[in-house]
């Protein structure tokens, strides 16, 4: 294996790193001294060097359109229903972030800082839910969606609400239908899992709507990333990793050490991209454990405790796995993500899945060495 992390204490068993309480991630842990400053000059000195304005933030890659420097990044809810598998475009975003919606099924937010990356396809896109909303307002992206779920006949703070609240600037296909949102044609599946959106109506809309593409938040980002030789963190071997969403969601990403990516299990079954049959895999994956809760609606929409103080969760890459650490100060404050230290993540380069698992499933994630 070729691997992006350097051992610099004996690897400890899974099954330890599984029933620790990650001590690291509370506020009150007294401060840990630091066992090598070797690699803690090693990390501040790549950070602090030149970055070529090509380098997509999210990636670390030297792929970045012009138009796409220093630009906010777009983020589009995509339904993960059986019925909306498989996904048009899922191998392609830089970060895609799932977690539980009403009823135990899961939806996705997909993010891209390269708005010229964005497929020709993409989708099925489907309705915002306020956590989401929350996500993207802290990464000051724009925010592509169907529609949404709606408080307000019961008093409650719910998608559209959010999205007004917190002034997120948004393109709605429940508007632009038919302009920048069309209805697949092909699938034999309901109204509702067939629309999508594309890289091109997105330019579009943003031009036609007005909004300006220019990031001025200089702290949006949720980690940093490193491009090669990597940053060097104490691991544990991990060849495949499971985070369970609900019963009818239990993702496992397997380790490619040929290709250094986690290939996308769901169910037992590779997700696969609906637009050229790839395969979703990626080169990093973040599990953060949240609390969840119920609302008292009709559907049951679930309620995830983002503000919630030392939030723990996993990060795989290259075979191997640290715990870390993460918070968001406000709906509209950037996710941060850090290690058990209490400094800022630094990911290796490549795509990533991120999942909010459900604070009770937390014992049901399994790391296979």
């Amino acid at each position: 294996m070729k691997a992006r992390f350097i051992r610099v204490v004996s690897v400890m068993m899974a099954i330890l790193l599984m029933v620790s309480a990650f001590a690291g991630c509370s506020k009150d842990e007294p401060e840990q001294e630091t066992s090598s400053t070797t690699e803690t000059t090693t990390a501040e000195t790549t950070t602090e060097s030149t970055i070529p304005e090509n380098v997509n933030p999210l990636t670390g890659k030297n792929d970045l359109s012009e138009s796409s420097v220093n630009a906010r990044p777009v983020a589009i809810i995509v339904e993960n229903s059986p019925a909306a598998r498989p996904q048009w475009g899922i191998s392609t975003p830089d970060i895609v972030i799932e977690g539980v919606a009403e009823g135990g099924i899961t939806r996705m937010m997909w993010v891209y800082a390269d708005v010229e990356k964005i497929p020709e396809k993409v989708g099925p896109v489907r309705s915002a839910r306020h956590d989401y909303v929350e996500l993207a307002s802290g990464m000051n992206a724009i925010f592509v969606h169907m529609g949404g779920s709606d408080g307000s006949k019961v008093g409650l703070t719910l998608g559209y609400q959010t999205i007004r609240n917190l002034g997120v600037n948004n393109i709605d296909g429940q508007t632009y239908l038919g302009k920048y949102f069309q209805r697949d044609t092909t699938r034999n599946t309901a109204i509702e899992h067939r629309a999508y959106t594309s890289g091109e109506y997105i330019k579009t809309a943003i031009a036609d709507i007005g909004y300006s593409v220019k990031q001025t938040d200089s702290n949006w980002m949720p980690y940093s990333v490193i491009q090669e030789p990597g940053h060097y963190y104490e691991a544990s071997s991990c060849y495949e990793i499971t985070a369970n969403f609900s019963s009818g969601y239990v993702h496992n990403f397997k380790y490619s050490n040929a290709e250094n990516k986690y290939y996308n299990y769901l169910n037992g079954k590779v997700m696969t991209d609906g637009n050229n049959g790839a395969s979703m895999a990626v080169e990093n994956v973040i599990i953060l454990y949240v609390p969840v809760s119920t609302l008292n609606t009709k559907e049951g929409h679930k309620e995830w405790n983002l503000e919630a103080t030392n939030g723990e969760g996993w990060y795989a890459y290259g075979g191997e796995v640290i715990k870390v650490c993460w918070s968001k100060a406000g709906k509209s404050s950037p996710l941060k993500i850090t290690t058990t230290d209490g400094e800022e993540l630094i990911i290796n380069e490549g795509q990533t899945w991120m999942g909010f698992v459900p604070e009770a499933n937390k014992n049901l994630t399994a790391i296979t060495e």
